[in-house]
């Protein structure tokens, strides 16, 4: 469950990187023909291409709308984790995955109101994934046996195939339903994967009800159950992993 839901942290984020290609209106495309031009928006028809909504957005504009996700996403990369820790993981990742996929859902509505209001929303994304990360480190601690976390943190670098993934697939659907299904797609996975983790994952195995005795009794004696105290190793660990993210 956390390698899928760091995969659709980079799929909530790179899913504009594609679609904003087919979001706005090419002013050198002889081609186009302009239905209708209303104060920033074009509905513009190509003979090769369905019929979708674009806009009139230039390139500052463009750059703006691509990078304000990490206006967001750099607020809560420290805190984040700190909040996991007081408030519990599972609520922290959970929610935050959540209510980004609700915005991530709402794009395409708010790039139909204005161009301000996209802005809005990539920066509300950016703070709310920003947090995922860094939440997920108590958690780990937790439930991760010291010689089994070597392996946890290698599976959690490959959620960059989240990116990978969404690329081709958010293509395939541009292509056919237009750049609005990218965000519905994206979003809507997000949404029932926020469920499936709810339903499945716990912050402590003392709260888990449907792991073996064996199991918790194993978890509970070989690590710490209560590590909201080491605020020293929390921050290295939080600082360590900023500076070792990755943008883009």
């Amino acid at each position: 469950m956390v390698l899928l839901g760091f995969m659709l942290n980079y799929a909530l984020r790179v899913n504009l990187t594609i679609a904003i290609v087919e979001m706005l209106y090419d002013v050198n495309d002889n081609q186009t023909a302009i239905l209708n031009v209303t104060d920033s928006l074009n509905v513009t028809e190509h003979p090769e291409h369905i019929e979708q909504t674009r806009y009139h957005w230039d390139t500052k504009q463009k750059n703006l709308l691509l990078g304000c996700f990490f206006w967001g996403y750099v607020l809560t990369e420290l805190p984040g984790g700190r909040l996991a820790e007081i408030v519990g993981a599972r609520r922290v990742f959970g929610y935050s995955t959540l209510l980004a996929s609700v915005l991530t859902l709402l794009t395409p509505s708010a790039a139909a109101i204005g161009f301000g209001w996209a802005v809005a929303v990539r920066v509300l994304l950016g703070f709310l994934l920003g947090a995922t990360w860094p939440a997920i480190l108590p958690m780990a601690s937790k439930w991760i046996p010291p010689n089994d976390r070597s392996k946890f943190m290698s599976n959690m670098m490959a959620s960059s195939l989240g990116a990978a993934i969404t690329m081709p697939i958010c293509g395939f659907l541009i292509a056919h339903f237009g750049w609005e299904s990218a965000f519905y797609f994206t979003g809507l996975i997000g949404a029932m994967w926020s469920v499936a983790w709810f339903a499945v994952v716990y912050d402590t195995p003392a709260d888990h009800p449907r792991i073996s005795e064996e199991e918790k009794n194993y978890l509970m004696e070989v690590l710490p159950q209560d590590n909201t105290k080491k605020k020293g190793v929390s921050t290295y660990i939080y600082i360590y992993h900023f500076k070792n993210q990755k943008f883009f």
